[in-house]
């Protein structure tokens, strides 16, 4: 799936690194009902064309070469703003900042390196988890689940979950040296409307409250809702912009020369 939509508190997180908040848990709602525990090639193969139909059909998301969106959401008494620049084949940069602020977080992948840079020019080359994290940001903002030529992922399908009396199908999606997480479609559209995922100890669900259409016409999660199990608070984000095929220059993903680079 597309994870620029779902989890747009990447660098935000960062940005709020030590402010108080009231701790407050991940819903961890557990499935009333289940399907079949078990899937073939066949039920996965038809369930990805249905989802790929759901997102805007694959000859549509094929002509989606760049992508630059814009969103915001409230945070501490503050408007944030995060700005998301994709690029085929798993190009990824984002960069995260209070409404009006100059500090500025960004995180990026070229394709191999995986860094951020903090609000005082430090550039930070990631590895282990922190470097798979960014890296299924980049494949899933490039819809490698549909396209793995662009970046390896592998896609299995687990038992359907009813919540709330809806019921979801589930998709498991592995991008290679990324983290593993579910995303539950509509069982009747297909559309995307949670993903959950775990980021060492911390459990992240984003709903998809409503959807809107990209220029080209593909489906964009407008409002989406974000909680983690570590406290942060929960956040609404709004979709602002969004632009398809702009001219970007590879460049801008590759690590800045910043002060002070270091690795963790």
């Amino acid at each position: 799936m597309d994870r620029r939509l779902l989890s747009i508190i990447l660098a935000s997180c960062l940005l709020a690194a030590g402010a108080a908040s009231q701790a407050r848990s991940a819903p961890q709602a557990e499935p009333s009902a289940t399907a079949t525990s078990t899937a073939s090639a066949g039920d996965v193969s038809a369930a990805m064309v249905k989802y790929a139909a759901a997102i805007g059909g694959r000859s549509l998301m094929e002509r989606i070469h760049t992508q630059v969106s814009v969103f915001t959401f409230p945070l501490l008494g503050r408007t944030m703003v995060v700005k998301t620049t994709t690029k085929t084949p798993c190009f990824f940069l984002q960069e995260t900042q209070a409404q009006g602020g100059t500090g500025k977080i960004t995180i990026g992948f070229d394709g191999k390196t995986a860094w951020t840079q903090g609000p005082d020019g430090t550039t930070t080359t990631l590895t282990g988890e922190k470097r798979a994290e960014v890296v299924s940001e980049a494949a899933g903002g490039n819809t490698s689940e549909v396209f793995p030529d662009r970046w390896p992922t592998q896609v299995t399908l687990k038992p359907d979950e009813t919540h709330d009396g809806k019921t979801y199908v589930v998709l498991a999606i592995m991008p290679k040296d990324g983290l593993t997480h579910d995303i539950l479609l509509d069982a009747h559209t297909y559309q995307p409307m949670v993903e959950r995922s775990h980021e060492s100890d911390v459990a992240v669900i984003s709903i998809v409250n409503s959807f809107s259409k990209g220029p080209l016409g593909e489906l964009q999660a407008q409002s989406v809702t974000t909680t983690r199990s570590d406290g942060f608070p929960q956040v609404t984000a709004t979709l602002q912009t969004v632009r398809d095929n702009d001219a970007v220059d590879d460049a801008i993903f590759a690590p800045p020369l910043g002060k002070g680079g270091v690795t963790i």
